[in-house]
């Protein structure tokens, strides 16, 4: 299971988020303490943060040795119209360090945006970085989100229709090319009711 969707900026500076959805329980709040809703929605947001400021940082320091740029990543999108070569990358977050449980992070990251799925430590990492790339593309065919990321907060329902359907309740779907076609459908569907 997929304990968090995230996306944030990841140009040089202080990273921002844009998005993010939480799909399960960390055991924050138990039945032994009194915590209030707001309490515990701060908690989360810190936890979310400290994970995408990782991402953010471990971004920085790969494309610091890596000969392309932001805009090769952004010509590749304007001009091809097809998805840049992603930076992929994998951590152990160990029980206690930002969350009750272990847990891993996988992120992708290309343009001025990065994607990354907090996942429980049992789950596949290579189905979760398919379904985050399958994600991704439909995001940015709906909402530019690698081109123009300030458009995901304005356009958050797409955003939600999309993960909510290639990532039902945080559930990691085995796609197959019938289910994916079906799962294009309901967002194509979706997003034109809406």
């Amino acid at each position: 299971m997929v304990y968090a969707f995230i996306i944030n900026t990841i140009l040089p500076g202080i990273p921002r988020l844009l998005y993010y959805d939480i799909f399960g329980q960390d055991g924050v709040a138990d039945d032994s303490l009194d915590i209030t809703a707001d309490v515990l929605t701060s908690i989360r947001k810190s936890q979310i943060q400290q994970v995408f400021e990782r991402v953010h940082s471990e971004y920085q320091f790969r494309r610091s040795f890596s000969g392309r740029s932001v805009e090769d990543d952004v010509l590749k999108l304007i001009n091809d119209d097809t998805l840049p070569e992603f930076d992929t990358g994998f951590f152990r977050l160990r029980a206690g360090e930002v969350f009750q449980k272990d847990r891993y992070v996988i992120w992708l990251a290309a343009g001025y945006t990065a994607f990354s799925f907090v996942c429980e430590k049992y789950e596949n990492r290579l189905v979760a970085e398919s379904i985050l790339k399958h994600l991704i593309r439909y995001l940015q065919e709906h909402v530019r989100v690698l081109t123009q990321p300030s458009e995901t907060g304005l356009r958050s329902e797409r955003v939600g229709v999309v993960v909510n359907t290639f990532l039902p309740q945080g559930n990691l779907l085995f796609l197959n090319n019938r289910l994916i076609r079906q799962l294009e459908k309901e967002v194509d569907n979706q997003i034109k009711a809406s």
